[in-house]
């Protein structure tokens, strides 16, 4: 009976420590999660709001994700950002990537049919990513390439990704962060732009006309959808007029192109799965 009471109390201890252990690395996931959502440097405690989680406990994570070089300490400053070994992995992960290489493989035959520079992007804190370009011919060639980020509400898809972003999750970003202006287009009131996203949830694309960049207008449809949340989005940018035909014209075939990159990932059972938005939520 001792015996059967022992090995009991070992598994409970077993189950708590792998409980314990897998809270562990949630932690850690989300501190790299909130240095990748802001693209400045963060202090301790500016790091431990972000998560919620204390700031002892938020550096004891740091100092062994610097340790592995997943984060970098300013010694200067004491400021924390992303280490350039996860750099690495997230570079690698650019080039390896199904989803972003048969996502280019479509994103080449729209543009080859339009013209038009595309991409795919995703969503990281208030800032839209690029994870795969297709230069197109009609417009100059654009400085940004797959792995930089744009605010996203001056962008047609980082609008479009923030529509399917929860209510809650869109307050925070209004509170943590400036909408600031680009443009005399741009959008910088939280109130304007939450009607605006309703706008775009109800027709399912979102347009840019010169919010981020004067004289450009921007495109945006979803990629993928799962479980109510849009993963990625499809990007065209112009500088001709986007007239009402026109942009039906060119929406029609970015619509067929995700559809068909949407098809093929399932086929081949590369289907990305959703995940927690932000790196704030908290871990019970």
């Amino acid at each position: 009976m001792e015996e059967q009471r022992s090995l009991v109390s070992a598994r409970k201890r077993t189950a708590a420590s792998g409980a314990e252990t897998v809270r562990a690395v949630e932690r850690a996931a989300r501190i790299i999660k909130a240095l990748a959502e802001r693209p400045y440097s963060m202090t301790v405690r500016e790091l431990a709001a972000r998560v919620d989680q204390s700031p002892t406990s938020v550096h004891r994570m740091l100092t062994t994700l610097t340790a592995i070089g997943w984060a970098h300490q300013n010694t200067n400053t004491g400021r924390y950002r992303l280490g350039s070994e996860i750099l690495g992995i997230g570079s690698s992960g650019l080039i390896t990537d199904p989803l972003v290489q048969n996502g280019r493989m479509f994103l080449q035959r729209f543009t080859e049919a339009t013209g038009h520079t595309s991409f795919l992007s995703t969503l990281v804190g208030s800032r839209v990513v690029y994870l795969a370009k297709v230069e197109g011919t009609l417009e100059p060639a654009f400085s940004f390439e797959p792995g930089l980020s744009m605010p996203a509400h001056a962008m047609a898809d980082g609008k479009l990704l923030l529509a399917y972003v929860s209510p809650e999750d869109r307050r925070y970003i209004y509170q943590a962060e400036e909408l600031r202006r680009y443009t005399p287009r741009t959008i910088t009131d939280p109130v304007q732009l939450e009607q605006v996203l309703e706008a775009i949830r109800l027709q399912g694309y979102s347009v840019d006309e010169g919010e981020r960049f004067k004289n450009f207008w921007g495109l945006a449809v979803p990629v993928l959808r799962s479980q109510h949340k849009l993963l990625l989005a499809m990007l065209c940018i112009g500088i001709d007029t986007l007239t009402p035909e026109r942009l039906a014209e060119i929406r029609a075939q970015m619509e067929s192109t995700v559809e068909a990159l949407s098809d093929h990932l399932a086929l081949v059972g590369d289907m990305p799965r959703p995940a927690v938005d932000f790196a704030r939520h908290n871990l019970e």
